[in-house]
């Protein structure tokens, strides 16, 4: 390696710092990112590569272990595979036998035959058959010789080697050795085709005089990685394995093809990333010769015993060898533990996985107090007490949190063995400071890190590091304030502590133990009991962590280690005690170095027995009592004594025993020798079984050698090709026996790993996955022993581990193309995988390029998507998942991924998985503000109505929705916290405003960034579309039937966005089942603009929506938008963006516009679908929110000259707008239009409530800015409603207006104790809002009414102008001190001076005039003077006004401003913030039913003001010129009133904690049409609609929308009337969107059209289905249940049934009454007409579980989460069962009726009785109490048969014997 090293520096000018070892035989180099580029586009080699300059040496190796992933900026890894030119000897290129089986499929050829089609692949198999049969027989008749090929020349070699690379990775090579060296011929032209995706593609190919150079990109994780450190990655999921074999073998043909053989393939050459997408690397080592492949001791140089021993790479010898060795003592403890680590994958250097050692001493004492061993580092350092709290802590969350618990709350004692932190704090002080900043603490204190060796093993938990024991660097500090690591006193230098700690854990006491410390760390106490008992159970071995890494805890053995042996000593205790260091400093016997007992490196060199010598009886007496110390259990011993265990040598007993056989030995024969207690003379023969076994058992070490042919002929091409699908059986088996094969090195070769494989596979053939056992028996040939295996090797074969029959179970021997096959039985792949693999190489080939990654990426995609789905099984989505994701966090691909990937995606995952997998994705998208181009798409109502489809209607409400509000105010992104800061303590002490969500779920932010929004105007078309039918009509871009908007409603999602106001059930899409559930648009360029001018154009905000009375259901409809994605197939036609003029491009304002277009009629659209209930408990308790925010912050209080196209209703005078104003604009339209479809009580019940819970006295006298936005969106909101409130209305909340708005927001505005935060300038705002709104009211109710109702409001205003001058004239009488102004506790108690200046800039002498002009001429100069308390003052301050405004008038004529236009006023940003003036004044003459006015702009104190002498008429009511004072809210069909009211004010009134079901007998809605009773309820997904079955042979779909008061009459929308005979189920399944039902046949229909899809008749006649059910999604199984008590399971898409599972059900068990599927779709509980159920898993039929859970007949029987049954029975019972308990969970009984009929409401169920009664049970506490309802026959009328519930609308649908259905609350 050290030569390759050098040939590197030399030749490729890379120093050698920055190269390391890679895997095998690879070097790993650190170069900047430019020079690769240089090196890859000028196709030369720069002159040097420059150096990590700044960089320590041990920051360098850091980067180039593979744990390391973030590297410097501009620097990067490559991987360095070196051939030697000499050495190259194999043969490169297919020959004959093998060039139809490797280009079979992709052709090299066009005569070679196609193995995806059957007539090819038999084509196939005859020929290879016959043409191997022939060369066989030629073989046997010619013999070996015959056969073997020619040499070639190594000159042919390396040419051939070259092209065949060249053409495999599309680049040739780059000759690097100067001219003089060149050799002469032709240069390899590379293939300008791509290369394979599964292929690790290279950078460069590079050619010197002695070398060929792959330069390949460095991949951080392998297959080895997966199985050894997240073998969770790869569990319960064959198709996961299969699709990585899938794809190794697509690579391998790729090479096969070009003449390259893959080499010995193992699990590191296999590269992949986070999607399992696997990139082969070619072992090219393999082209060199066998003999090639050790470095000569000249080439390799002197590396050094050191070296070899810290790295723990020794010789050749095998993990037994070694063992057997080191228990021997043969080998140190330091040498053999090295060699663990290297097994365990640790590797020096690495932050993250450095190599551990257990320390051995505490430093306490002179040399050290020997640990306990038995015990991990972490467990002496916390304790027990700790471990076990953790342990238990973790337990119990991990319990609570169930499969949505977090890795962190997996029950462990230990977190790792050693840290990356406890790295750096052990070598602290040769680590650069930078390095510790970013690694340990970002703060540099020096003195923080341990300074004594003592100091450091008392603080570390962790385990000890080789450079304590080698290296005496690693104490001396290179930080000038940081002191050198303190040694203990007994140590004069470090060399000599590195000595003394390298005896120490080279001693007897260490050696006697370490076999423990070796179960914990490496061993059996990892897992299982044992862990668990000796606190030993670390994190990374049982969280289940699925993300990829190639570090952690690695288990190598599954058995206890062996202790290490030792030679019988025969010196008396005395003389030598073993661990008595102190006395041994004094004596030191022969054995004793340094003052230290220490162990000899083992017996090398002497026999067990030498040590013994010829001794007499006492001795011998003397030696057995010297073992009575050290002969107890060793358990029973502290660990100190414990370390004395020693064993005597069985022959030197033997020996004593025969010398003192003789005359004179009878009185010794008859003596009594007494045994040490606990001597055992069985122990050696004990140790040596415990040795044998763990050999055995352990690591498998009976293995046969494979003798190699010294010099073999060269072998043939075909031969490589065997010798590669024999290292891919091999590398099978390896993924499933990786567990067991840890202590196999990780260069095995590969006929160590064949036989390592082959002893596994007899006993543990199960552990393969049942789809590989036949594969690996047939690569591996497991049917013959390997000695049979080896006499069919002939002198040429030795390059692969057998020859394989010419046939093999009738096909050729196997080859990449023939096992692709789909034809081929040898590895069953699933069909769906070729679209599956050619899908992610179209992902991996577009995410190569630099090009655009867009919408063409994305459609690329999807054109694919419909294809893959078709038949693809819920396996096969869990790796096309990883892609999707993917896309949907790129910023690129984020939108267009969620617009064509999201509905059939999560139409194949299902509502559960959807929420768990896509709906995180999904609200980042909608997150992250200015996202791309394009982002309007996900606003409009076809993809939210997808939204609520796939994800579930309360997953919707929830997640996504507040995102959809959000964008209305142009304030979104994750940044909202600035704006929403004070929304907790707003709502505080607010019982009757419950809110929805909280108010960090409301997200704003500053407005979005729209400059990456797609320009429209550009002229691309939205062609992406299937064609309509030639029957259907355009309006307005869209196509409208009668029936479109139910259809809409239920899910059937169109080509075409109808963003419209529309109630949801008139609106929908056409009925071909060819253009459901596309999301493709027209060719036609005439829609875009049709579109774009539907969008840009102003909104009719005065729409009229009264309709006739035949008419009363429809809701008038809007302008309808065609949203549709452009086909990127036509983008190469379109101009660019750069040639297109500036004109042509929309502006900010109008991409702004689209979007708030967009997303407001989508608002509008929901409000409609939703109801009352959902609309005003998520839609517009979140728009008040977002009001509210709309005002937030001193820049949305700047003024701004208004639109031309200002909402001017309620605008009584022509007003200067805010920014806060124009942001509002959308909120209060959306607002106006659930109070225009649902009534006045939206406005008084929960706006007027919202406005007086903001503008309502704060608990401080101080206000925030959220208090501060509070009342001015107060004010605003309340001026909209007092427009739309009737008079007999307003005369009824007047008095409310009056006492709890107007005066709280007059206190705020005038008193002098309070500033607001934005200054003078929110006080104006306020001021001019609050007079407007004063004005309003008093225009609405007229003269008289303002003298009896506003005479102390506008007494309270105008006392705002006299404050000032109070303040002064109490001042200066008081004569108060300075520091009394800032107590303002309460309002009497002091003043606040800056509150006193914005109050004489905001009540200044302009305000005066313009506040009491208007006043007095509404009520008279009489009546005002009576009101005003202040008249005098007030008459002063406008007296002084007009003679101010007169005087300037004369002085000059000319305006002082003449940028201000006529009738408009400044922008509030060209001047300061707090000095912005007031302006909006009424004027002094009456006109009939108005007031004119002059119109004047004042500006600030110091400059004059503006005059207009020709006055401007100000409209108060009914013109055309001004806002309208009374808007009648039109007449709508869906307005709230009785019973319907009633319920509404009642949930509102909820708090949105509450997921309780109340239950109160409100009648809602009546569904009449059946004939017959009711059968089956069921809601669909939106509940919108729901289906009802009948025994009147039909199935009807019914609306579920408000009309009327409760007493109305609904009619189905649709009647499927296909059925013979009663219907007794009807369910909508999830996967299929479509509906079944039964009635003992299954008829499965089209809910959009009313199609029959499929009819599926009993199966036998004579026992008809009794029972269905549909499987969850991503299932779309049908089970169908027969009188014999057979299960079918039927699906759908393909003809006949899938399989059956036959109940063998005793003659007692009886009928089967009801199925329920769990939501996993795992299993299936069955209920028999007997009380049984039997509990089955759908995967395999396997009877999970029986028992009889009632007495009699079973009537009802469903499924919840968390494994739990609920049924109900004839026997009055009503039970709660557990899948895994025998005793119900909870047990209910009804006293008097059985309960027929229930349904679940989250953790509640809802059950009915015969009796009609309704009751509410709970499924977790039965203490609970039980509510129990008799329904009156005023609400409910007939028997009660069925039930059904709309869980987010918390509503109660009843059947009923006489064919009516009740919908009640």
């Amino acid at each position: 390696m050290d030569a390759l090293v050098g040939c590197v520096e030399k030749e490729l000018a890379i120093e050698r710092r920055q190269l390391g070892p890679g895997e095998g035989c690879s070097l790993v180099a650190y170069v900047p990112t430019k020079w690769l580029g240089s090196l890859k586009e000028r196709k030369v080699l720069p002159s040097c590569c420059p150096r990590p300059e700044g960089l320590s040496d041990a920051e360098v190796t850091s980067f180039l272990q593979p744990s390391v992933s973030k590297l410097p900026a501009g620097w990067t890894r490559i991987s360095l595979q070196i051939l030697r030119k000499a050495c190259l000897a194999y043969c490169v290129g297919p020959d004959l036998c093998c060039v139809t089986s490797c280009s079979g499929g992709v052709g090299r050829g066009a005569s070679s035959p196609d193995l995806s089609s059957v007539s090819g692949f038999m084509q196939h198999v005859a020929e290879q058959n016959y043409r191997n049969l022939w060369q066989t027989s030629q073989g046997q008749a010619l013999g070996p010789a015959a056969a073997a090929p020619r040499e070639k020349p190594e000159a042919c070699y390396l040419q051939a080697l070259k092209a065949a690379l060249s053409r495999v990775y599309g680049c040739s090579f780059i000759w690097i050795g100067g001219e003089s060296g060149r050799e002469l011929g032709p240069s390899p032209a590379a293939v300008s085709r791509e290369p394979q995706p599964n292929l690790l593609p290279v950078k460069a190919l590079l050619e010197s005089g002695q070398f060929l150079y792959v330069i390949q990109p460095f991949c951080q994780y392998s297959l080895r990685d997966v199985v050894t450190y997240s073998p969770a990655k790869l569990a319960n999921s064959h198709a996961k394995v299969l699709f990585l074999l899938y794809q190794v073998l697509q690579a391998m043909q790729a090479a096969h093809c070009e003449g390259l053989a893959c080499g010995s393939l193992s699990l590191t050459h296999l590269k992949l990333d986070e999607r399992l997408h696997v990139q082969l690397q070619l072992n090219l080592s393999d082209y060199e010769r066998p003999e090639a492949g050790e470095l000569t001791g000249e080439e390799a140089g002197d590396q050094g015993s050191d070296r070899e021993a810290f790295t723990g790479q020794l010789d050749e010898s095998s993990l037994s060898a070694l063992l057997t060795d080191w228990v021997h003592g043969r080998i140190s403890n330091f040498t053999y533990l090295m060699v663990l680590n290297r097994l365990a994958g640790r590797r020096a250097g690495d932050p993250n996985y450095h190599p551990v050692l257990p320390w051995v001493v505490d430093f306490t004492v002179p040399y050290g107090k020997f640990r306990d061993l038995r015990k991990s580092k972490f467990r002496l350092n916390k304790g027990d007490k700790q471990l076990d709290f953790t342990y238990e802590m973790t337990k119990e969350a991990f319990v609570a949190g169930g499969q949505a618990a977090d890795q962190l709350h997996v029950p462990h004692h230990i977190s790792d063995v050693l840290s990356d932190i406890t790295f750096y704090v052990y070598k602290a002080r040769r680590t650069p400071r930078s390095v510790l900043c970013s690694h340990v603490r970002s703060q540099w204190e020096a003195n923080e890190y341990p300074a004594s060796m003592e100091r450091m093993q008392s603080w570390t938990p962790d385990e000890c590091i080789p450079e304590f024991y080698t290296d005496p660097t690693i104490f001396q500090s290179i930080h000038p304030d940081m002191p050198d690591l303190d040694i203990p006193a007994w140590c004069s230098s470090y060399q000599e502590f590195i000595d003394i700690h390298h005896k120490l854990l080279e001693s007897k006491e260490v050696s006697a133990n370490l076999h423990h410390w070796i179960d914990l760390t490496f061993g059996y106490k990892l897992s299982g009991k044992e862990a668990v008992k000796a606190k030993n159970v670390c994190l990374p071995l049982v969280d289940g962590h699925t993300h990829l890494t190639n570090y952690g805890v690695v288990q190598l053995f599954d058995q206890p280690h062996p202790p290490r042996l030792f030679r019988g000593s025969c010196a008396p205790p005395e003389s030598a005690p073993p661990i008595s260091l102190k006395e041994a400093a004094g004596s030191q016997p022969v054995d004793v170095v340094d003052g230290l007992v220490v162990e000899s490196v083992g017996s090398e060199g002497q026999g067990p027995g030498d040590c013994l010598k010829e001794e007499d009886l006492e001795e011998g007496t003397e030696a057995l009592d010297s073992l009575a110390a050290s002969g107890k259990p060793s358990e029973h011993l502290p660990p100190s004594s414990a370390c004395n265990l020693s064993m005597a040598d069985p022959r030197a007993l033997g020996s004593r025993g025969n010398r003192n056989r003789g005359p004179a030995s009878r009185e010794l024969l008859e003596a009594k020798i007494h045994l040490p207690e606990g001597f055992n003379p069985l122990q050696p023969l004990e140790e040596l079984e415990k040795l044998d076994n763990f050999l055995l058992r352990g690591l498998y070490s009976e293995l046969p050698e494979l003798v190699c042919q010294d010099h073999a002929p060269q072998p043939s091409f075909s031969q490589f090709v065997q010798r590669d699908m024999q290292a891919f059986g091999v590398l099978i088996a390896e993924i499933f026996f990786a567990q067991r094969l840890r202590a196999q090195a990780p260069d095995a070769p590969l006929w160590d790993r064949f036989l390592a494989v082959r002893k596994l596979c007899p006993h543990h053939m199960r552990e393969i996955a049942a789809p590989l056992q036949h594969a690996v028996s047939m690569l591996l040939q497991l049917h013959d022993s390997p000695e049979e295996l080896l006499k069919t090797r002939s002198p040429a074969d030795w390059s692969r581990l057998f020859k394989y029959r010419a046939v093999c179970e009738g096909l050729p021997p196997p080859s990449p193309s023939q096992l692709l096959s789909p034809c081929c039985p040898t590895i069953p792949f699933p069909r769906y995988f070729s679209a599956l693999h050619q899908f992610v190489c179209t992902y991996y080939s577009h995410g190569s390029e630099d090009g655009d990654q867009g919408r063409d990426f994305v459609f690329s995609l999807w054109q694919q998507l419909d294809k893959l789905l078709e038949q693809m099984q819920p396996e096969g989505l869990e790796i096309l998942l990883p892609f999707v994701l993917t896309l949907m966090s790129s910023d690129l691909t984020a939108v267009y991924t969620a617009w064509y990937f999201f509905e059939p995606i999560s139409r194949a995952l299902g509502p559960r998985n959807t929420n768990r997998y896509l709906l995180k994705p999904l609200v980042g998208v909608y997150e992250k503000p200015g996202y791309v181009c394009s982002r309007f798409y996900l606003y409009t109502d076809c993809f939210v109505v997808q939204l609520i489809v796939r994800l579930g209607l309360q997953s919707f409400l929830s997640s996504l929705l507040p995102h959809i509000l959000q964008v209305l105010t142009g304030l979104e992104g994750p940044e909202e916290d600035r704006v929403l800061d004070g929304a907790g303590e707003d709502e505080e002490g607010v019982s009757d405003m419950p809110a929805s969500y909280s108010s960090s779920e409301l997200k704003a932010a500053g407005p979005c960034d729209s400059s990456n929004f797609i320009d429209f105007s550009s002229g691309i078309s939205f062609s992406d579309q299937a064609e309509l039918t030639e029957n259907e009509d355009f309006q307005n871009g869209i196509f409208l039937g009668d029936r479109e908007q139910e259809l809409l409603s239920l899910g059937k999602l169109s080509d075409k966005s109808s963003n419209s106001d529309d109630s949801a059930e008139d609106r929908g899409t056409d009925s071909d089942s060819k253009d459901r559930l596309s999301l493709r648009s027209m060719d036609s360029h005439q829609d875009l603009k049709l579109a774009e001018g539907v969008l840009l154009q102003p909104r009719d905000d005065e729409e009229e929506e009264e309709q006739g009375a035949g008419d009363e259901e429809e809701a008038a409809p809007e302008e309808t938008v065609f949203c549709s994605l452009p086909d990127p197939r036509e983008r190469e036609a379109l101009p660019k963006e750069d040639d297109l003029d500036e004109e042509d491009l929309l502006s900010e304002g109008k991409e702004q516009k689209i979007l708030f277009d967009t997303a407001c009629k989508t608002v509008k659209w929901l409000t409609a679908k939703l109801g009352p209930t959902l609309s005003c408990r998520y839609i517009v308790r979140n728009l008040l929110r977002l009001l509210t925010s709309c005002y937030l912050g001193s820049e949305q209080h700047q003024f701004v000259l208004p639109d031309d196209d200002v909402d001017d209703v309620g605008n009584i005078c022509e007003c200067r707008m805010v920014l806060g104003d124009l942001t509002a604009r959308p909120v209060l339209e959306c607002l106006m239009y659930v109070a225009q479809l649902y009534g006045e009580p939206v406005l008084t019940y929960q706006c007027l409530t919202y406005v007086v819970y903001l503008v309502g006295p704060g608990n401080s006298w101080r206000l925030n800015s959220r208090k501060e936005a509070g009342l001015l969106s107060g004010v605003v909101l309340m001026q909209k409603i007092i427009v739309y409130l009737s008079d007999t209305t307003l005369m009824d909340v007047l008095p409310k207006i009056n006492q709890e708005v107007l005066l709280p927001v007059l206190d705020a505005l005038t008193s002098p104790c309070t500033s607001f935060p934005s200054g003078a300038q929110a006080r104006s705002v306020l001021c001019v809002k609050t007079l407007r709104l004063i004005v309003l009211v008093c225009l609405r109710i007229g003269q008289e009414m303002v003298i009896q109702h506003m005479s102390e409001t506008l007494c309270r205003f105008f006392e705002g102008f006299s404050v000032p001058s109070d303040v002064e004239q109490v001042e200066v009488s008081e004569n108060l001190r300075p520091g009394s102004r800032g107590n303002s506790d309460s309002p009497d108690s002091g003043r606040d001076p800056i509150a006193l200046q914005e109050l004489q800039k905001v009540f200044s002498l302009e305000m005066a005039y313009s506040a009491y002009v208007p006043f007095n001429c509404l009520i008279g100069d009489t009546m005002i003077k009576k009101v005003l308390r202040n008249h005098h003052h007030v008459w002063k301050l406008m007296t002084q006004y007009q003679e101010s405004v007169s005087a300037q008038t004369q002085e000059s004529a000319v305006p002082l401003s003449p940028g201000v236009p006529s009738g408009k006023s400044l922008s509030g940003y060209d001047r300061p913030l707090a000095d912005d003036g007031v302006t909006g004044t009424f004027g002094s003459v009456t006109v009939g039913n108005r007031i004119e006015i002059p119109v004047e702009s004042v500006l600030e104190p110091h400059l004059s003001a503006q005059v207009k002498q020709c006055p401007t008429p100000l409209v108060f009511a009914g013109s055309q010129e001004g806002g309208a004072l009374k808007q009648e809210l039109p007449r709508s069909a869906r307005v709230l009133c009785g019973n319907w009211l009633a319920y509404w004010q009642y949930e509102i009134g909820l708090s949105q904690y509450d997921t309780h079901f109340h239950f109160h007998q409100i009648r809602l809605q009546t569904f009449t049409g059946h004939t017959g009773t009711i059968k089956s309820i069921a809601s669909l997904s939106g509940e919108d609609f729901f289906l009802s079955a009948s025994r009147d042979k039909t199935v009807r779909l019914w609306p579920l929308y408000n009309y009327g008061d409760g007493t109305r009459e609904m009619e189905p929308r649709f009647v499927y009337s296909e059925h013979k005979k009663s219907v007794f189920y009807v369910h909508q399944a999830e996967a299929l969107q479509q509906v079944l039902s039964c009635d003992g046949s299954i008829h499965l229909w089209d809910q959009f059209t009313g199609k029959t899809v499929r009819v599926f008749d009993a199966f036998d006649s004579r026992n008809p289905i009794t029972a269905a059910a549909s499987m969850p999604a991503p299932h779309c199984s049908i089970i169908t249940a027969t009188a014999d008590s057979v299960l079918h399971f039927i699906d759908p898409r393909k003809p006949g049934f899938q399989h059956e599972f036959r109940l063998n059900s005793s003659v007692t068990a009886g009928l089967i009454r009801c199925l329920a599927v769990s939501p996993t779709g795992r299993s299936v509980a069955v209920g028999f007409s007997s009380g049984y159920i039997y509990l089955l898993d759908t995967r395999t039929g396997l009877l999970l579980k029986v028992w009889q859970a009632h007495d009699s007949d079973i009537l009802q029987l469903k499924s919840a989460e968390s494994n739990v049954l609920v049924s109900s029975s004839t026997d009055h019972s009503l039970t709660i069962w557990k899948e895994s308990d025998q005793k119900p969970f909870h047990h209910y009984r009804s006293p008097s009726d059985p309960v027929h009929t229930f349904d679940l409401h989250g953790n509640e169920i809802v059950a009915g009785t015969v009796a009609n009664r309704i009751g509410i049970y709970s499924m977790l506490d039965s203490s609970f109490p039980i509510s129990m309802n008799k329904l009156s026959s005023e609400n409910f009328r007939g028997t009660l048969t069925s039930l059904g519930i709309l869980p987010t609308k918390r509503l109660l649908l009843l059947g009923s014997d006489n064919g009516v259905i009740r919908l009640l609350a």
